[in-house]
């Protein structure tokens, strides 16, 4: 008996069924079917034919006829009726009997007597108790079918973001694995949001162009892999798969598009060689660098050293700053001249002494010190008699003249020197005598005037 393809209920399966040899059927024409769940709705998608079926394939069932004006009015409104307070029901009952179910459609059969209902749930779910409460709430045969996320968009409908109808609904017959690397094989944005259908899961239409990709990357070398250009050793680090061009980095800086034909590779690499060559080509690159780093430092201290070299013994430096040249007959000092006829003695460890005149060295400040010291003197206004007296010791002495200068002698030291410059000070602080008294009196004027007598 010959068969045909026709699809079928709200999943839009498509199966296999026999056909009679009397009934002429066109393509897309609407027809009775016979399954094993009962008379339903199908549109025939290949005509009849002796079709030779593989080991996957079944016999759904059979063809009954054409579809009448009063198949059609029941479809109609058994596929476009008022369904939600089966959804209400579904829902009360799931949570009543704690079932992780989600209600996903519902259909009803062209005979009218079976209802099935199609949810979802992430794990297999016992429902054996949930289905007898849920008939006696309807009064009526129901069927639960559990269907995944790719199923669930089948069933509810809807439009791809090519701005088309979902390619599971339209003409998709068969669910195909989709992978992760088939996105990364079309250089596709990994987004989830972006690779992903209404069903959560990756798009279908990513099966469709991977065998092409697949062909034309074994043409072009991976990204990354050592490549020759132009007699050079470099690498690619972009390639254009459908343009079949390389974007080829010399090293230098330097980055050019060229054409496959321009280049040569070495075919056969996989991830794991393209691994290995960037390591091995970061080890490189260190290894260069502590090079160029450690010329460098040698170069900053030679140019340390040479500037110490040169600072040691720079020209500009006096002939007066360097030290004198050492005797080479003797470790003695040269001779000295000698100071007012008398030879220089020689001191114990073999270097002769220069004496110094202490006469010339010392004169001069002491005559000065000595010289300035009668002007303060002579600024100071006469003190009485009675304040002059310090002690009971007399001050009757006179200062020694300092010797004459040039004349090396030193002058004697005056044991009462120090106490006659202490009473000089007290006579200043004194409130009768001296500028910082009292009275304020200047070195020039007299005597205070005594007070007026009282009348």
């Amino acid at each position: 008996m010959p068969t045909l393809i026709a699809k079928y209920s709200s999943l839009r399966l498509h199966d296999h069924f026999r056909v009679p040899k009397e009934l002429e059927l066109k393509l897309n024409d609407m027809v009775v079917l016979r399954t094993r769940r009962g008379e339903e709705l199908g549109q025939v998608k290949q005509l009849a034919g002796e079709h030779r079926l593989s080991p996957s394939d079944i016999i759904a069932g059979e063809v009954l006829r054409r579809v009448t004006h009063e198949d059609s009015a029941r479809y109609r409104e058994f596929r476009f009726g008022d369904f939600r307070h089966v959804k209400r029901a579904f829902r009360e009952l799931a949570a009543t009997h704690k079932l992780p179910m989600q209600y996903a459609s519902c259909e009803k059969l062209l005979s009218g007597d079976k209802l099935i209902v199609y949810f979802q749930s992430e794990d297999r779910v016992d429902f054996r108790d949930f289905v007898r409460d849920f008939t006696e709430r309807m009064q009526a045969k129901v069927d639960l079918r559990q269907v995944g996320a790719r199923d669930a968009a089948k069933v509810s409908g809807d439009v791809g973001a090519c701005g088309q109808e979902l390619c599971c609904i339209s003409y998709l017959l068969d669910f195909v694995p989709v992978s992760m690397k088939m996105a990364k094989n079309q250089r596709i944005s990994l987004d989830p949001a972006k690779i992903s259908g209404p069903c959560g899961r990756l798009k279908c239409c990513l099966k469709y162009e991977d065998d092409l990709y697949v062909k034309l990357k074994q043409t072009v070398p991976m990204e990354g892999q050592p490549v020759t250009c132009e007699g050079k050793e470099c690498h690619a680090c972009g390639v254009d798969i459908l343009g079949q061009k390389v974007t080829v980095d010399f090293g230098d800086g330097r980055r050019e598009q060229r054409e496959v034909a321009e280049i040569q590779f070495e075919a056969g690499w996989t991830d794991k060689d393209i691994r290995r060559y960037k390591r091995e080509r970061r080890a490189k690159f260190i290894a260069e660098k502590e090079a160029r780093e450690a010329a460098r430092s040698e170069r900053m201290k030679a140019a340390g050293e040479r500037r110490f070299g040169q600072d040691a013994v720079h020209p500009g430096r006096r002939t007066s700053d360097q030290p004198p040249p050492a005797a080479e007959d003797s470790g003695r000092l040269p001779p000295v001249p000698e100071a007012d006829g008398e030879p220089a003695e020689a001191a114990d460890d073999g270097t002769s002494l220069q004496p110094v005149d202490e006469g010339a060295v010392m004169a001069p400040a002491e005559s000065l010190r000595l010289e300035a010291a009668p002007a303060a003197d002579v600024a100071q206004p006469a003190a009485p008699e009675a304040e002059r007296a310090d002690d009971g010791e007399e001050d009757d002495e006179e200062d020694e003249p300092p010797p004459a200068a040039g004349s090396g002698a030193m002058p004697a030291a005056d044991p009462n020197r120090p106490r006659r410059r202490r009473r000089r000070r007290g006579r200043r602080r004194s409130p009768g005598g001296g500028q910082g008294g009292s009275q304020g009196g200047s070195p020039s004027a007299g005597p205070a005037a005594p007070p007026p007598a009282s009348s």
